[in-house]
């Protein structure tokens, strides 16, 4: 949520100041805020509140959704930790399996939301979950009574018995790191497909159905926690960890996503280990909740620095350091498993919990667990099956039509998610092609959502996506009806900006092969990288087939030194060189036939609009006449390659109104 502000102003806006509601914890150092956090009538206060954030998606404006969002972060995170210190040792138990299994819930309802968070994504869920999380704490409240008062003496002092604890600081940065790592990389179970992504036709593993095994590696890892003879605090099993992180940093496509598995092994198994260091760590919640949310800050901050870095102070030092943030994440985890003593969750029993009662209720975690892996197994089949029956359903055709579109993540400009309406909106052009820019929110400050993969279901397309989000760059996702025969993902040079992305495809359209060049330039300001990555991209247009189609973003102006690199270094005509105000999105085209070309009002969906052509493929790319008359009356143009009438017709200069409009001199057809 904070994310979205800056995303609007492209620099930080303030608003990141919200993220201080994760250190509320720091107000159980003090005794009387922790003697008042453990009044009865203050947990019920904080639950309903951390309830009532959830319907902060039903709330007028993005700022009012921020506040309210704070305020139930910053109150669950005190429930949390007086909860997890006090009350009966099954009922800590429960409660922190409770947490754990809840992590593996959210993963199953994303994936049958396609990758998305229910809660944060349409009203009916929303709505849904708001009500079945009131009624479980409602139950809570009933239940509970004086359930919360610790069993011995206050926390901290409780285990001055005990031979050894761990640190309570290394334990803090331990669980703030884990938290963190688990929604890096494992917020959603397409996240690994994702970092080992490459080019076609040997992509790397589809995120559905391989989604399925990240799914039951977490899984597995959590059972393997629970067995006595795994040496979850051993050098060798850290060792397997960190080459695994290593392995999905570096390694290309199938090698990246078994060490994404393996990773989510031992992440998993980290868990109930990391939890017990937490809570018997000698010391208050307080201290220790608040180092491992500033721990969890810190890393989630220089996790977006490492993209942004151009858009913020000291970006210089984290660009592209994703290699020394999961280097830090290991390393703290790695020092916590050696350093500490070795615990499970069963420290929790104690003289008045029979220890039939932990086996009994570990057993039926376990199957409500593998009940949960069952039904998220089940939710990626049936949507494979269904995507593929929908694919290559386009009819053959010498037509193409093909879009561009910078798509701000998926959220509109009053930070709302806009996936239904994007849908809904690009089904209507009826393009045959479609690139996508600004797509890859993947990463968990945008949301952990794998757009390209909801996209693709949704309408039926055969998809691409790169470069690699481990690459550092905001994504390129490619939607074709006809399929995709070879691509190969590009860094342009980029030594001053962001990190420019590009993609070259090869199409099989009607029994012919038609090349695409897409791609997002660097902002702007930096001159040399657009240079550079205007010479780069027209030797890629240059190199491919004689009959091409560039896509792409390029912030430059007709008839600039950019726009000129393209067109004469790079072989290729502009759709309408006539058109003089544009800035960023450009579609020219080589060996082709062009028949249309038009430019859709975004309406707040996007802070851009749409741009389409049409083309025809000619039989023979050498002798074939392109169309030069220009014609604006769609009466006088045969109706098989008119735009949808759906977005009005012909209009000079924007179109300012909340729907989506043909504008700026469109459309045009060539014949």
């Amino acid at each position: 949520m904070i994310y979205y502000f800056p995303l609007q102003t492209l620099e930080l806006t303030g608003l990141e100041g919200f993220g201080i509601a994760f250190l509320s914890p720091i107000f159980l150092i003090l005794t009387p805020f922790w003697k008042l956090a453990n009044k009865r009538w203050m947990l019920i206060l904080l639950r309903l509140i951390t309830v009532g954030s959830v319907a902060s998606f039903q709330a007028s404006n993005a700022r009012v959704r921020l506040v309210v969002l704070a305020l139930g972060v910053s109150s669950s995170l005190i429930v949390q930790a007086v909860t997890w210190w006090t009350g009966s040792g099954l009922q800590r138990f429960l409660r922190i399996w409770g947490f754990i299994l809840g992590q593996i819930l959210l993963l199953v309802l994303r994936i049958w939301y396609t990758s998305l968070n229910p809660i944060w994504s349409y009203q009916m869920s929303n709505r849904v979950i708001l009500t079945l999380s009131t009624v479980a704490t409602l139950d809570r409240i009933c239940t509970d009574g004086d359930g919360n008062k610790p069993e011995g003496k206050r926390p901290g002092e409780a285990a001055k018995g005990t031979a050894s604890r761990p640190a309570w600081w290394l334990a803090g940065a331990a669980f703030g790191s884990l938290v963190f790592l688990t929604h890096w990389i494992f917020g959603e179970v397409s996240l690994v497909s994702r970092w080992a992504v490459s080019g076609h036709p040997h992509p790397g593993p589809d995120p559905n159905p391989f989604g399925g095994a990240v799914l039951l590696g977490l899984a597995s890892g959590l059972m393997l926690s629970t067995c006595p003879w795994f040496p979850g605090s051993g050098l060798i099993w850290w060792v397997t960890g960190a080459a695994s992180a290593a392995g999905l940093l570096y390694l290309p496509t199938w090698a990246a996503a078994v060490s994404g598995c393996v990773l989510a092994l031992f992440t998993a198994s980290m868990w109930p280990q990391v939890l017990a260091h937490l809570i018997s760590s000698g010391s208050g919640p307080g201290k220790a909740m608040t180092i491992a949310m500033i721990f969890y800050l810190l890393e989630i901050f220089f996790c977006a620095w490492c993209t942004a870095f151009k858009f913020v102070p000291g970006g210089v030092y984290a660009r592209e350091r994703s290699d020394v943030l999961l280097g830090a994440v290991m390393l703290i985890i790695g020092l916590n498993m050696l350093f500490s003593p070795k615990k499970s969750l069963d420290f929790l029993q104690t003289k008045n919990s029979p220890k039939v009662l932990f086996r009994k209720s570990e057993k039926y975690m376990k199957l409500f667990l593998w009940l949960l892996v069952g039904v998220g197994l089940l939710g990626l089949g049936l949507r494979h099956k269904a995507y593929e029956n929908k694919l290559g359903k386009g009819a053959p055709a010498t037509e193409v039509s093909a879009a561009i579109w910078p798509f701000r993540f998926g959220y509109d400009n009053e930070g709302w998610s806009s996936l239904e309406r994007s849908a809904q909106l690009l089904n209507q052009t009826g393009a045959d092609f479609i690139t996508i820019l600004e797509s890859d929110a993947s990463k968990p400050y945008i949301g952990n959502n794998d757009l390209t993969m909801w996209l693709g279901e949704k309408l039926g397309f055969y998809t691409d996506f790169g470069p690699s989000t481990r690459d550092h760059t905001w994504g390129i996702m490619v939607l074709s009806r006809y399929p995709i025969v070879k691509s190969e993902h590009h860094l342009l040079p980029s030594p001053e900006g962001e990190i420019a992305p590009a993609i070259t495809l090869t199409v099989s359209i009607a029994d012919k092969l038609l090349d695409f060049v897409v791609t997002h330039f660097g902002n702007h300001e930096d001159d040399l990288d657009r240079k550079l990555q205007a010479i780069a991209v027209s030797k890629l247009l240059k190199s491919s087939s004689n009959q091409v189609i560039f896509l792409g973003y390029i912030t430059s102006a007709p008839g600039s030194r950019d726009y000129v690199q393209l067109t004469e270094h790079g072989d290729v005509k502009d759709i309408d060189s006539t058109d003089q105000d544009r800035w960023c999105e450009y579609i020219m085209y080589r060996g082709l036939i062009r028949l249309g070309y038009a430019r859709i009002s975004h309406a707040g969906l996007s802070d851009s609009e749409i741009q389409m052509a049409k083309f025809r493929i000619p039989d023979d790319p050498i002798n074939y006449r392109d169309n030069q008359k220009v014609v604006t009356d769609q009466r006088k143009v045969p109706k098989e390659i008119r735009f949808n009438p759906r977005f009005g017709s012909y209009k000079e200069g924007h179109h300012y109104e909340n729907n989506h409009h043909f504008h700026m001199s469109t459309p045009k057809y060539f014949l």
